[in-house]
């Protein structure tokens, strides 16, 4: 065996072109493939993660009053959030819970009036992974509003904005807000329309009590795990009237975004197959060049199985080296991407989806270690192809030829 795998090391060396574009052909396919599905995976990862952040969470818990009226954004309907924190304590899987107060109010800079928008309250110290917010810290007396607000309307760091609203028990009210800081985001309907505030805030101006929460968004360790915390957090909060939707059934953007990713999971392996069937077609073609070879490898004495055993391992170091070569390109091209990113603000520009316009590749060693493992599996496979072949070949009319 040792025998047979020096000689089919040294064979590959004896013909170099043929062994470079084999390996070359290998190569690109694995390369396109680490790359392609790096691309898929970070169009969908930020996008997933905004509609997460801003409107599904993994399980959201509203009353039934206000998912029934949701579009008007009531908040005289809401959800003690203090209590859905107890009933999730003893299950592992939940990470973070989130309390939101949304709301319609009108804004003023002064005695100017801005704007009607939507008031978006959270807790600070919950939102640190909250992607449109981040870096930037909001205390309690202040409110931020997005650079491109900000620009339009003169507002600058340091001035009072005050925010007129209805409270829960229906008469107005305002709250005097400090604008400390200004988020910026590509995303057109949360810059023109979105202020953010604490939720302490919040809770002042509309005359709510500090348990309550218009909606509150809990998260788990893994969003495609989560089914699981949802039954059990439904089962320790079934004496509340509380409306329990998970992720998944609920049809909304992200579950349309989850036939997305499906379909794109798809094109994925239509990728990978079709590169599979270019790296077995080279190998296979390079090996029945080799028809003469072989017949001379009979002729000295070779059974069929050693001559098998040859192209076998030739077939497994050239998709080895060339596997290698294109999950290097493959990564390099990924890292690249991932820092420099694409830009596709002028495609975007009119679409009102939290779909961020700069797409990053999203480094993936489950991407990387498939893409290698396709080119070297497909190069093996290929060696099948010649099993048949090899056994029907007379040694003596190939040396008559």
């Amino acid at each position: 065996m040792k025998f047979l795998f020096i000689l089919s090391f040294k064979n590959i060396f004896r013909n170099h072109r043929r062994t470079i574009l084999t390996a070359t052909g290998i190569m690109i396919a694995v390369a396109a493939t680490i790359f392609g599905k790096s691309f898929i995976d970070g169009e969908f990862a930020p996008v997933v993660q905004n509609v997460t952040d801003m409107q599904t969470g993994h399980i959201r818990i509203v009353t039934e009053k206000y998912r029934e009226k949701e579009r008007l954004m009531p908040v005289n309907t809401t959800v003690d959030y203090k209590a859905v924190e107890s009933a999730a304590e003893g299950i592992d899987d939940i990470t973070l819970i989130r309390p939101r107060i949304k709301f319609g109010t009108l804004v003023a800079k002064g005695d100017e009036e801005v704007d009607g928008m939507m008031g978006f309250a959270m807790l600070p110290e919950r939102e640190k992974s909250f992607a449109i917010l981040k870096g930037i810290t909001l205390r309690k007396g202040e409110i931020v509003v997005s650079e491109k607000f900000a620009s339009k309307h003169g507002i600058n760091v340091g001035d009072t904005i005050v925010l007129i609203t209805q409270t829960a028990y229906g008469y107005l009210n305002g709250i005097s807000l400090v604008a400390n800081e200004f988020f910026a985001t590509s995303i057109e309907y949360i810059a023109d329309y979105t202020v953010f505030l604490h939720l302490d805030d919040a809770q002042e101006l509309l005359a709510l009590s500090d348990n309550r929460a218009s909606e509150v968004l809990v998260y788990t360790r893994d969003i495609y795990k989560s089914k699981p915390a949802y039954l059990k957090l439904r089962e320790a909060l079934k004496d509340k009237s509380y409306y329990m939707l998970h992720w998944e059934d609920d049809s909304s953007m992200l579950q349309a975004l989850k036939s997305a990713v499906s379909i794109m999971f798809i094109v994925a392996m239509v990728i990978f197959f079709l590169a599979s069937i270019a790296i077995v077609n080279t190998m296979v073609m390079s090996l029945y060049e080799r028809m003469k070879e072989i017949g001379m490898m009979k002729a000295m004495g070779l059974k069929s199985g050693s001559v098998y055993r040859i192209f076998f391992f030739e077939a497994l170091i050239i998709g080895f080296f060339g596997s290698l070569a294109g999950l290097l390109i493959g990564l390099g091209a990924t890292i690249i991407g991932a820092k420099v990113g694409f830009d596709y603000s002028a495609a975007m520009k009119s679409v009102e989806l939290p779909i961020t316009p700069i797409i990053y590749p999203v480094l993936s060693w489950g991407t990387n270690i498939m893409g290698f493992l396709m080119g070297l599996i497909s190069a093996v496979i290929s060696s099948f192809f010649v099993i048949g072949r090899i056994r029907k070949v007379n040694p003596a009319e190939i040396l008559r030829e």
